[in-house]
């Protein structure tokens, strides 16, 4: 190795240099001292014996959340079954996980709600009454979270689904199949701190789902708006805020 090699012939001279007078030797004991100190300095870390750990990085908070809200929503023409569906208002639950980033969270949530149909036209009976679950798969982001009082952005954006209707309609097999829609949500609230681990969130979510167009005619739109608010407790786990 290099350091043997530079090490060598300094430490022969020194031995060398015993046999003259005690100033000589004194001389040479520092000068290889210091090329012996420079060469040790030389040596890359992992060479050495003694290794000195580097500083750990800061463990990344990870969250979990359950809100419950109250979820308003735009009827649909199902071009699928030439019915119109006239969904109502209902309870919303929502469960979402996220790991920290600089600038806020990402992770995935689950929403679910069963609301209230009214199916006319098509193969709907005439005094139509039911429900039908609908449920959505999120990735997320949200601002992040500061100690206190705070605001909250949220933008989500995923699938969602409409499926096992029940009800007064007597439904075919492919009239009872799951709709699907591409889902766009946007939100806004508010936060307040509870501890060091808890905060309480106030969020009002802007939702789009876009279902299927099969069977629509001209002028009848995929897009359904829904709208949400909703209060809930998010809780870390680890790392800080």
């Amino acid at each position: 190795m290099l350091h043997r090699r530079i090490l060598r012939p300094v430490i022969h001279r020194l031995a060398a240099a015993t046999t003259r007078g005690p100033r000589l030797r004194a001389v040479l004991a520092l000068t290889g001292a210091a090329v012996a100190s420079v060469v040790l300095a030389a040596i890359p870390a992992s060479a050495q014996l003694i290794k000195v750990p580097a500083p750990r990085e800061a463990t990344r908070p990870v969250t979990l959340s359950a809100t419950v809200g109250f979820l308003q929503s735009q009827g649909r023409v199902d071009g699928q079954s030439g019915a119109i569906w006239s969904l109502g208002e209902a309870v919303q639950r929502r469960v979402a996980l996220d790991v920290g980033l600089r600038s806020g969270a990402l992770g995935v949530a689950l929403v679910d709600a069963r609301l209230p149909l009214r199916r006319s036209g098509g193969s709907a009976l005439a005094n139509s009454d039911g429900d039908i679950a609908q449920r959505s798969y999120l990735v997320t982001f949200r601002s992040r979270e500061t100690e206190g009082a705070h605001q909250i952005v949220e933008l989500g954006g995923g699938l969602s689904q409409w499926a096992n209707y029940r009800g007064t309609d007597p439904l075919t097999a492919d009239e009872a199949k799951a709709r699907t829609a591409l889902t766009l949500i946007v939100g806004y609230g508010f936060g307040f701190t509870l501890g060091q681990r808890a905060t309480l969130t106030l969020v009002q979510d802007y939702a789009t789902l876009w279902g299927p167009g099969e069977g629509l005619r001209a002028g009848e739109t995929r897009a359904v708006r829904q709208y949400v608010t909703r209060v809930g407790v998010r809780y870390r786990f680890t790392g800080t805020r």
